[in-house]
């Protein structure tokens, strides 16, 4: 039986530009997790660590980073931990692999898989490492695995690799793209993957991405994860405990500002009320819809509270719309015959939705008429595909109201 932690995609040095007011905080952030990390596997007494690439944001970090990370490795000592170059630290000519907190201060228990020779990193265990040398490949990684001349019949197999699942619509010809049926026609009994910010396990239940240990901004995707896996024997079926790593909590609310302003603050209010630590939370708050009003006083005084009462907040208002929709379209449109066409086409997918758009100039859709339709089916089946619905349409004439007052008037 072996016991490991696979990790992934730490990037540390990350510049966190979008959050320059707190980046270093998130670098800091990103140190502070790793080190709780390494302290987790000593605590659940696995046999060695992976890091499955990317361990660094790039070549170029400060030798002080280079450092911490080799100091925060060492946490976990004496389990051995096998760092993979990912495409973000390729083992190029500039390689931070090449620098002296990776040769001469090298922790005795931290090991950078620098070629793909197999590794025993415990009795009756195999590994096969891919280490990248390029930022990017059309190549499969997996297809540098090399099998040892002489392997025991009861040998645990397992490969080590950065790259994207060949999964349709989720990865790019030259971003190292890895087969679906890697670990099975190779005979893995686990293939640790790091590319990809979130815990995923593939259908083979063999493939696994542990995710980052640190959400890198306000991405969905992002998860703060680890996985802790136990392999009983040759063949068997993995066990695969994901564990949460994160430190900071990068949050998005998206809120429609119709109505009242003071319901507005109130709901914002009670979402950071529930936060569990407020100063180790980044908020986006993305407004949406129609205000009442210009007057956006209120929206300066809850942008006030919330700085105080969080590490980090954005507001997005990108769309929110103060005024009147359909007086501005009217106006606008009346000597453009091409916004006019693209008002009556949003019209008619509104009215095809089976909910025609309120607030738009009645004027300018009479020639259709509100109950008409010239939707053709391979846009319906767009429509239908990408779940578009009416509140969208309104959205977009809105955010049209906007641009056409900008280039028009």
């Amino acid at each position: 039986m072996v016991s490991f932690l696979h990790t992934a995609d730490w990037q540390i040095g990350m510049k966190a530009s979008r959050v320059a007011d707190v980046a270093e905080h998130v670098r800091k952030a990103r140190i502070d997790t790793a080190k709780r990390l390494m302290r987790m596997a000593s605590q659940l007494q696995v046999d060695f660590v992976l890091i499955a690439g990317d361990l660094f944001e790039n070549n170029l970090v400060h030798n002080e980073a280079a450092h911490r990370v080799a100091e925060a490795l060492s946490a976990c000592s004496p389990i051995p931990v096998y760092v993979l170059p990912g495409n973000h630290d390729p083992l190029t000519a500039d390689s931070i692999y090449s620098r002296s907190a990776f040769t001469d201060y090298l922790p005795s228990n931290v090991h950078i898989l620098r070629t793909s020779e197999p590794v025993v990193p415990v009795p009756g265990v195999v590994l096969l490492p891919a280490p990248v040398m390029s930022k990017e490949s059309y190549n499969d990684p997996t297809e540098q695995f090399r099998m040892p001349s002489e392997i025991g019949e009861d040998s645990i197999l397992i490969g080590i690799a950065h790259g994207s699942l060949r999964i349709p619509g989720k990865f790019q010809d030259n971003d190292f793209p890895i087969a679906l049926d890697a670990a099975q026609r190779l005979g893995l009994d686990y293939l640790a993957l790091g590319h990809w910010h979130s815990f995923y396990v593939h259908n083979d239940m063999r493939t696994v991405y542990a995710g980052t240990h640190e959400p890198t901004g306000f991405d969905d995707q992002c998860s703060a994860s680890a996985a802790h896996v136990t392999i009983k024997a040759r063949g068997s079926s993995p066990d695969i405990e994901r564990l949460d790593t994160g430190t900071l909590s990068w949050q998005t609310l998206e809120l429609n500002v119709a109505g009242d302003p003071d319901q507005v603050v109130a709901r914002v209010k009670h979402e950071v009320d529930k936060v569990q630590d407020p100063s180790e939370t980044l908020l986006r708050l993305v407004l949406k819809g129609h205000a009442e009003s210009d007057d956006l006083r209120w929206l300066e005084e809850l942008e006030e509270w919330l700085r105080i009462h969080l590490l980090y907040i954005e507001i997005d208002k990108c769309r929110l719309i103060t005024r009147p929709v359909g007086k501005r379209l009217r106006r606008l449109a009346a000597d453009n015959p091409f916004l006019q066409s693209i008002i009556l086409d949003l019209a008619d997918i509104a009215c095809s939705l089976g909910q025609p758009i309120e607030d738009l100039p009645e004027d300018l859709i009479s020639a259709r008429g509100s109950g008409s339709s010239v939707i053709d089916d391979s846009l319906q089946d767009s429509l239908d595909r990408w779940e578009i619905k009416a509140d969208d349409v309104e959205e977009a004439l809105r955010t049209l109201a906007s641009i056409a007052e900008e280039v028009l008037s």
